[in-house]
């Protein structure tokens, strides 16, 4: 009977251990249910009528402590390392640089700005922001900063 306790105890714990890399909690549930088995086992079975309700609660108590410091030691270790090592981004992407119009350039809007519009400034046509708010077609502007995505400009 104690063979069949700690099987189903360390079957549970390895069952418990991959839910870690099966989606769905099927492999989770089965270990936990392989568990309150062994748990029952220990604590109900007539093949250990020798044994003594205390001697019964310490046996119960080290399946539920080793299980606990298994799966702790199997996380904190093994699967954490696993998943940083295979399944992590390490390399780093660098940024573009800003691209746009240097601040203190001038253009004129090609629409109206509510507050966001397009400009032409030095040649180029951009993306860009009015801080006053709006601004009519064919208003002076000038940049004042880049933003991601479009130029922050303020009415001349």
């Amino acid at each position: 009977m104690l063979a069949s306790i700690a099987i189903l105890t360390l079957f549970g714990i390895l069952l418990i251990m991959l839910e870690t890399f099966l989606p769905g909690w099927v492999a989770g549930i089965l270990g936990t249910i392989a568990l309150f088995i062994a748990l029952w086992l220990t604590l109900m079975s007539e093949d250990l009528v020798g044994w003594s309700s205390g001697q019964r609660m310490w046996l119960a108590l080290g399946i539920v402590l080793f299980s606990v410091a298994a799966l702790l030691a199997w996380l904190r270790w093994f699967a954490v390392k696993f998943f940083r090592r295979a399944m992590t981004l390490t390399t780093t992407i660098e940024t573009p640089a800003a691209v746009g119009a240097a601040p203190g350039s001038q253009g004129i809007a090609l629409t109206e700005l509510r507050p966001l519009g397009r400009a032409e400034i030095d040649g180029q046509r951009y993306e860009v922001r009015c801080q006053n708010g709006l601004a009519a077609a064919g208003t002076r502007v000038e940049v004042i900063a880049a933003e991601p995505g479009n130029l922050l400009v303020r009415i001349l």
